[in-house]
């Protein structure tokens, strides 16, 4: 008698694993858990370092904006050496990104932590130790960092499967972000338990910096599974003329660049100095809103990161994804301006639409590395050879060219409105200035970013063909190989 099948509660979201090139689900789990573990870390740095300077050491936010911008501008430059680096090199395991997954955690995470000390010396001091532990932490992040996104391109040689890859990393990543916005909730309960916001943005540090780091190790769990021919060695200038072919990167880097007014200001400013709700004679302060605001406006998007690639399939494309995301942001933010945010039935309307309008925003990291990993493919077709490390780290240094200009335009602002944390009340330009910097900054930047991201192209035929022809390459790769055992 033919035992019966046993129904797979996860066969919704995982596809099949015998087949060669699949991943095993606990390869995506791992990757997820340490994708997560990476991000809550970045988040303390992203999120909180700014926060951490101009409100526990009290430097001035136009020196703040200033000595981020230029570190940050360093660590985007710094990123295509890295990639270049690891594009060139391949270990004696046959491994090209796996080695990095590993040991350079521990020293991230100790360095994240670091940074949130408070050392008891002059503001010009402080700033030097931020920027030499900053500089340091960079250097060791950006192999990690590479490594981790760039796993995605090798660990599978398919094109689905790397965006179902996508799909949980980024829920992992997302995540990982989350963890880190929860500061604000424990910033909110300083009085409650007697302490500062020193010590505990420092114990935040600890847990979520040095803790998610340790986590991120689990990536070691992961395997490669595209075969690396280390390339001929050429000068780096050589290296970047070859990304003209990857078409599907220069124009997401255009597209990131023009985002970067998003989010140059962070939240805890507006809920801080401009949000107090009060219930009954309650009184609940803005650092506690807007962990609540956070997780109601972010828990449907949360829950559609696992349904992202059947989404982008329902839709018709990853970039049709992106497409209705952005321009929905646009008028969702609109609308929610005008409504305001003073009353209780204001709040509750922009929280229904910010919710709402989060689904399609939520996914949008998910399209655009599954996009990324397509375009790996397009060049190696085209140049014969495969750009892992350039290809992300040119996306890595986007992102971080838009972290520099977010730290400038910070700066600029807010010393353009007195901003000054040592006064208990800021000045009326200042507060005035915040709801439609808060809900209109983020719109005009999905616009900009509609403007070259339209001409992507992201075609299944040629996808499939691509992937059919490489597969072919590779087959008689290792074949040339199996008959030439002297050639490496």
């Amino acid at each position: 008698m033919q035992k019966p099948k046993t129904l797979n509660p996860f066969k919704f979201f995982f596809s099949k694993e015998a087949e060669e090139g699949y991943v095993p689900n606990r390869e995506l789990f791992a990757s997820s858990a340490a994708l997560a573990g990476q991000n809550a870390s970045y988040g303390m740095i992203s999120q909180w370092l700014n926060y951490f300077m101009t409100n526990v050491l009290y430097i001035n936010a136009g020196s703040t904006g200033t000595m981020m911008g230029i570190v940050r501008v360093w660590d985007a430059i710094n990123d295509p050496l890295v990639g270049t680096l690891i594009d060139r090199h391949k270990f004696k395991n046959g491994n090209k990104l796996h080695p990095y997954l590993g040991k350079l955690a521990i020293v991230i995470g100790l360095l994240t932590a670091l940074m949130f000390v408070d050392f008891g010396v002059p503001e010009t001091a402080a700033m030097l130790i931020i920027f030499f532990i900053y500089i340091a932490w960079d250097m060791t992040y950006s192999f990690q960092d590479v490594a981790l996104w760039g796993m995605m391109s090798l660990i599978t040689p398919h094109s689905e499967e790397r965006a179902r890859v996508s799909q949980w990393i980024n829920i992992g990543a997302g995540a990982g972000g989350a963890i880190a916005g929860a500061v604000p909730f424990f910033l909110g309960m300083t009085e409650k338990i007697g302490t500062t916001e020193r010590t505990m943005l420092l114990l935040c540090a600890i847990v979520f910096g040095l803790g998610g780091e340790l986590i991120s190790i689990l990536a070691m769990k992961t395997k490669e599974r595209v075969e690396f021919v280390a390339p001929p060695k050429q000068s780096l200038w050589q290296d970047l003329k070859e990304v003209r072919y990857n078409r599907t990167l220069i124009l997401l880097i255009l597209a990131q660049l023009t985002n970067a007014i998003s989010g140059c200001i962070p939240w805890i400013y507006y809920f801080k100095y401009c949000v107090e709700i009060n219930i009954g004679g309650h009184v609940i302060n803005g650092e506690t809103t807007q962990t609540i605001y956070g997780i109601l406006i972010g828990a449907l998007g949360t829950v559609s990161m696992f349904f992202a690639v059947k989404i982008a399939d329902r839709i018709g494309s990853m970039k049709k994804l992106i497409l209705l995301a952005q321009g929905g942001n646009v008028i969702i933010r609109v609308i929610a301006y005008f409504i305001g945010f003073d009353t209780i039935p204001q709040m509750l309307a922009v929280i229904v639409l910010m919710a709402i309008g989060n689904i399609p925003i939520t996914l949008v990291t998910i399209a655009q590395k599954a996009l990324l990993s397509d375009s790996i493919d397009y060049m190696e077709w085209k140049t014969g050879k495969r750009k892992e490390g350039i290809t992300f780290s040119l996306q890595n240094l986007t992102s971080k060219m838009t972290d520099a200009l977010k730290s400038f335009l910070f700066g600029a602002i807010f010393t353009a409105l007195h901003f000054d944390a040592e006064l208990p009340v800021q000045t009326d330009l200042f507060l005035n200035a915040q709801w439609p910097l808060f809900m209109l900054l983020p719109a005009l930047a999905s616009f900009l970013y509609l403007i070259p991201f339209v001409f992507v192209r992201d075609n299944k035929e040629q996808k499939a063909q691509i992937e059919k022809d490489l597969a072919e390459r590779h087959a008689a790769e290792l074949e040339q190989k199996a008959a030439d055992p002297a050639q490496k």
